[in-house]
């Protein structure tokens, strides 16, 4: 299957250079034989069908040289194996995806177990342009690779020449900056190839274009927030608090009836009271015990003329019920005697 995308991994120089060697080594030393490969792995193209499968036994021994995923992982081992087999499928075989799935099938068969283990990663087929950039990249790193060669007592400017070319011409061909990681291994590269003590003394100098640089603009890049993430975390929030509003029962419809309730809340409540005190002074005024009450007060207060006068009446009052009494017994008396 096909993939494509910025998650692509990049080998930095260094480690291309340590993985190429180690699949330069093993190559050309296979000892498995075709009788060895398994049966229920179909290949389409028989004409080609010993290369594809002495592609297969290159892969098992070169992952095999790793002997742990960790190593396998520190050295991005599994990176560069995918990228020579995506090469070698376009240069020899007319880039046929039905090819690569042969080496996808062959990694993923119970017999490789132990190679499996090592793999921290999937081989897929890449797409055209991604495969390659990742190829002007590597050609850059080869070229530089073979300026920086021991074997040479004086390095050749013209790889160094080479090197800068393919290097320029990759900044010139990919100017969008939609992939930071392959924008980190250009810098990087950048870095490694001014630093080569035949570059920086000037040797090759006149030979040497100057080499154009994402460095300012890939680490704006970098640096560059997630505007759009943190827009959506915040629409996210905003809808999360607007339900839990819903739920309450609390929108923002309701704020005018809350404010126009504390308005008129005061005033209901003196309407109440004054009520309330209507109610308690008709019990005052026409009560018996609205009377004791008042009675209390002018006796606590000082009795004044009204009082007086009112007091006297219901004096006035208990006399006569006195009298009446007296009348009613001496009235009893005659007529008992009689």
């Amino acid at each position: 299957m096909e993939r494509s995308g910025n998650n692509e991994t990049y080998n930095s120089f260094d480690e291309y250079g340590f993985n190429k060697d180690i699949y330069d080594k093993i190559k050309n030393n296979i000892t498995d034989t075709v009788d060895s490969f398994p049966n229920d792995i179909t290949i389409e193209n028989t004409d080609k069908g010993y290369l594809i499968i002495m592609d297969c036994f290159r892969l098992k021994k070169y992952i095999e040289n790793f002997s742990s995923k960790e190593i396998c992982q520190k050295k991005n081992c599994f990176q560069y194996i995918n990228y020579l087999l995506n090469h070698t499928v376009r240069m020899y075989y007319n880039s046929k995806e039905s090819i690569f799935n042969v080496y996808i099938n062959y990694l993923n068969h119970p017999r490789n177990k132990t190679i499996r283990n090592i793999c921290f990663s999937e081989l897929y087929y890449m797409a055209e342009d991604q495969y390659q950039k990742i190829n002007k990249l590597y050609a850059a790193y080869n070229s530089f690779k073979i300026f920086n060669s021991k074997k040479y007592s004086t390095p050749p400017c013209s790889s160094a020449k080479i090197c800068a070319i393919t290097y320029n011409n990759i900044i010139t061909t990919y100017k969008k900056l939609d992939d930071i990681k392959f924008c980190k291994a250009l810098n990087d590269f950048e870095t490694v190839f001014q630093q080569n003590e035949h570059i920086s003394s000037g040797k090759c100098n006149t030979e040497i274009p100057y080499l154009l640089s994402y460095r300012d603009a890939c680490v704006q890049e970098e640096e560059k927030p997630l505007p759009v993430l943190e827009a959506s975390g915040q629409q996210d929030r905003n809808i999360e608090t607007q339900n839990h509003q819903e739920t309450l029962g609390i929108t923002d419809d309701h704020t005018p009836l809350s404010e126009s309730l504390s308005g008129t809340l005061p005033i209901t409540l003196f309407s109440s009271g004054i009520s309330a005190l209507l109610i308690l002074l008709t019990f005052y005024k026409f009560t018996p015990l609205g009377k004791f009450l008042k009675f209390q007060i002018q006796r606590f207060k000082g009795v004044t003329r009204t009082s007086d006068d009112e007091l006297y009446e219901m004096q006035q009052n208990t006399s006569e019920y006195h009298d009446r009494n007296i009348e009613y017994n001496e009235y009893n008396i005659s007529y008992n005697s009689l």
